[in-house]
């Protein structure tokens, strides 16, 4: 409303001194003579030209004097914009636009940094083990059993790897390429089916029973992919962290014309509340270690979040009454493109 104010208020400045000098002139030209009126026009020109050059001027020099200061900041290598004030003019307006495009570059490379300095932490502790278990196979002479639970655990550490690379790239997919990605009919029960048969073994390890509440003609417009990832990665986690002998629970919980509510929960232990805000952080971790020893990547509920939101929904977390966590999400029915 400033912005707006400023620019009125210059603008009826502009206009009443213009409309002065032109009834001033006019009236001049009807009482002088021929040749006076001439001269007159002419100075009323040259005036109206000075004029309209101050006015512009300053309209022009005080933005380009702030662009100026902040391209110093920048080539310094300066990230504190915070003392940049640009007038409350177009020409302003224009000059944000561009600082605030520099804090989002900042912030992305940021990002960044941050995310390469994780992924290489992470990928460092299976490199490590997969190098000493290979590296005891070679310099000692065990036995078969001994042999094969060096083999064993190696594996388990390419699996790990194995999965930490699948996740990294999905969210790169999602993030970079989203518009790349197919989009089908799901129908979410069938999905959900193929999950449950590729996570039977796992289930059945943990002793944990899943209880899905959707009807079989319940369908989105959607990534195929990111679904499976959104409804497994959320099954993995609570295989993971929850503990045994638990229920899981996958139904609606609301249908409108155009977006799906879902609630999955876990009986388990949840999580501190503490946590509970940046649990879809990459690689977050409520206790250290905690996913490398479970096998997890750490990307999970990050790719969860990302795969709601490219299906124009929302998410939300939270610890139950009684125990364990629960999400509710939307998605909606038909994919924007």
């Amino acid at each position: 409303m400033k912005l707006i104010d400023m620019k009125y208020k210059n603008q009826m400045v502009l206009y009443i001194t213009l409309m002065l000098l032109v009834v001033g002139g006019a009236v001049a030209y009807i009482m002088i003579s021929s040749q006076e009126r001439n001269i007159i026009a002419i100075g009323v020109v040259l005036i109206v030209s000075v004029v309209l050059l101050v006015y512009f001027s300053s309209k022009i020099n005080q933005p380009m004097k702030t662009l100026k200061e902040f391209i110093d900041i920048v080539q310094k290598g300066g990230v504190n914009y915070d003392k940049i004030n640009f007038p409350d003019n177009e020409f302003g307006e224009v000059g944000e636009k561009i600082i605030h495009t520099f804090r989002q570059l900042d912030e992305a490379k940021k990002y960044k940094q941050q995310l390469t300095h994780n992924i290489a932490h992470e990928l460092k502790t299976p490199v490590t083990s997969i190098r000493g278990y290979l590296e005891t196979l070679m310099q000692q002479d065990l036995d078969k059993d001994q042999s094969r639970f060096f083999i064993e655990r190696a594996y388990a550490q390419t699996l790990r790897l194995s999965s930490l690379v699948s996740d990294i790239s999905t969210l790169n997919n999602i993030e970079e390429a989203a518009g790349r990605y197919d989009i089908e009919i799901i129908k979410i029960r069938q999905c959900i089916r193929e999950i449950e048969n590729d996570l039977a073994y796992r289930l059945s390890e943990n002793n944990i029973k899943v209880e899905v509440e959707i009807d079989e003609h319940i369908i989105i417009e959607g990534v195929y992919l990111l679904i499976y990832s959104l409804f497994k990665n959320l099954i993995d986690n609570s295989i993971d962290h929850a503990g045994k002998n638990i229920y899981i629970h996958i139904g609606t919980a609301g249908i409108e014309s155009d977006k799906i509510w879902f609630r999955y929960y876990d009986t388990g232990k949840g999580v501190p509340d503490k946590h509970i805000d940046r649990l879809f952080e990459r690689f977050y971790r409520v206790e250290a270690g905690r996913s490398r020893k479970s096998g997890g990547s750490g990307l999970g509920l990050s790719i969860v979040k990302n795969s709601v939101l490219l299906h124009n929904g929302t998410i939300t977390v939270k610890n139950r009454e009684n125990g364990g966590l629960q999400f509710d999400f939307s998605l909606s029915a038909k994919m924007y493109r």
